[in-house]
Order: structure tokens, then C-alpha cells, then sequence
């Protein structure tokens, strides 16, 4: 599959029109999560490093710059088929990406569970004016079933990122908790969560669940009663359905170097 860095915009459901940014081979994660709707990882990895070359990137955010003259997203979102921040050079592309795209909002969604390991990331998160951390599990062993992580990463450091993350981000966090039939949405599960939140302080929680094929064929979706009622109990909301999904005028990717290439469509461990 041909590999793409920078692609769109697209309509998000929560961001509007954006330009999404991927920085890592497709499926290169340190988590594998059972609903992922872009497929299994093929690259379980907890190493920071150059996936994709720095320089491809900051070129293909000036060539989409100037491809959108006239037409600027209202979002430039960090996302894509994989966990971002995995990226050694993550910082400096943000950067870049604030510089070529002074007055558009610069959003990070990440998994959220890297921020208390490589403890740099909370200086490279601060150029962004919105991060969206997922957590889906209030203990444990439903981690560890929902979504299967690196072996040498823990529950109680994702917890540990996330806290960090509140503490050294002043400005607004929207966390996503997506909700497994079954799993994630038993009462004693749903109260340990609610206390995560309540420790963890985000400005928003946003529910969210399958909206196309997951990894896992077994996942299954609450109903829109059963997660609205849960919404409530954690104190969130449930993010609407897109009817219909498309791309914007100009909207196209950036070939890398040896015709990589991949779909315009921004894919994280959730959709926008």
C-alpha cells in the first residue's frame, strides 16, 4: 500500500473541514486496538523514531498551503494510521505546521499513553491548541482486552500520561472514550472510569463507537439509548454520526519519495 503524509481536508465531525498529517508507515502504533477501523497494527512499537522523513512532511504542508490559497481548513489535525507522536521529529513538524499555517488550529489526536515515557512530548504538544487523548478502559484487564498494547506498557502509565498531560496542557483537551458492548460498559467498569475523568479533569469527554469495520469482527456497538445513557453517567457527550463523509475542493495528498502513497483519510484509533 502506497503511503501519504499529508491529505485532504476532509469534513470532521468534530473539527470541520482538516488537513489531516500522518507521520508514521500505515499501522505503525504501540497500541492495537480491537476497534480500530483502519485494521490490526502491523507495527507494534513503543520506539520513537523517523517513520516517515521529516523534510517529505514540511514540504508536503507547504505544497498544501499553497494548494489552499482561497480555501484554508479550518484545522490542521495530527492523526492518520498510526500513533503520531511516535514520530522522534514529531516536535519540529508541529512547528513547522504552526509556522505555514499561522491562523488555522493546530489539533493533536493521539492514543495518549506515551506522555509520561518520553516526558519531551509535553514541551512538543504546546504549539497545539487542541489535544484529543483516548482512554477506554477503567481498569486493567479491559485495557489490556480493548486495546492490547505494547507488553511494556501499562495501564497505570497510560493513566500516568494522561494526568501529565492535564497538568503541563493549559489549553483544551477532549478526551474520547470509545465504548465496547460488553466490555467497557458494565457498571462496575463505567465507575471506575468515571473516576479516572473526574481525576483527570478534561475539558470535554466525548463517546464514541463503531461507525465502520473494526479489527475485531467481534466488536459490537451499544445501542444510541444505551450510549447516550452512559454519556450521562460519565458526564460526556456522544459525538454525532456523519451521514455522509467527503473531501473538500483540492483536497489530494503528497506523494513521498518511491511512490508512497496512501487514501485521504484521516484514521486514528478513532475517527474525527
Amino acid at each position: 500500500m502506497r503511503k501519504q503524509c499529508v491529505f485532504g481536508p476532509i469534513l470532521s465531525r468534530r473539527l470541520g473541514s482538516s488537513l489531516g498529517v500522518n507521520l508514521v508507515p500505515y499501522k505503525t502504533c504501540n497500541l492495537d486496538c480491537v476497534y480500530c477501523e483502519c485494521g490490526v497494527t502491523l507495527n507494534l512499537s513503543i520506539e520513537r523514531r523517523e517513520y516517515l522523513p521529516t523534510m517529505a512532511v514540511i514540504d508536503a504542508l507547504q505544497e498544501a498551503a499553497l494548494r489552499l490559497q482561497g480555501y484554508p481548513p479550518f484545522c490542521v489535525t495530527f492523526a492518520g494510521w498510526g500513533e503520531p507522536t511516535l514520530h522522534n521529529q514529531f516536535g519540529r513538524i508541529a512547528e513547522a505546521a504552526r509556522r505555514i499555517f499561522p491562523k488555522e488550529r493546530l489539533v493533536l489526536i493521539t492514543n495518549g499513553t506515551l506522555f509520561a515515557r518520553f516526558r519531551e512530548l509535553l514541551e512538543e504538544i504546546q504549539v497545539f491548541d487542541l489535544v484529543i487523548p483516548s482512554l477506554d478502559a477503567g481498569t486493567e484487564a479491559v485495557f489490556q482486552r480493548i486495546n492490547r498494547p505494547h507488553p511494556s506498557l501499562s495501564f497505570a502509565e497510560h493513566l500516568e500520561s494522561l494526568a501529565l498531560l492535564r497538568q503541563h496542557f493549559p489549553k483544551d483537551i477532549w478526551l474520547e472514550v470509545f465504548i465496547i458492548e460488553g466490555l467497557n460498559d458494565t457498571p462496575e467498569e463505567l465507575l471506575a472510569l468515571r473516576a479516572h475523568l473526574d481525576r483527570l479533569r478534561p475539558d470535554r469527554v466525548h463517546l464514541n463507537t463503531l461507525d465502520r469495520r473494526p479489527a475485531c469482527a467481534w466488536v459490537q456497538a451499544p445501542s444510541r439509548e444505551r450510549l447516550e445513557a452512559i454519556a450521562h453517567a460519565l458526564g460526556g457527550e456522544v459525538i454525532p454520526p456523519l451521514q455522509e463523509t467527503r473531501t473538500f475542493p483540492h483536497a489530494t495528498g503528497h506523494k513521498l519519495s518511491g511512490g508512497q502513497q496512501c487514501a485521504p483519510r484521516e484514521c486514528h484509533s478513532t475517527p474525527q
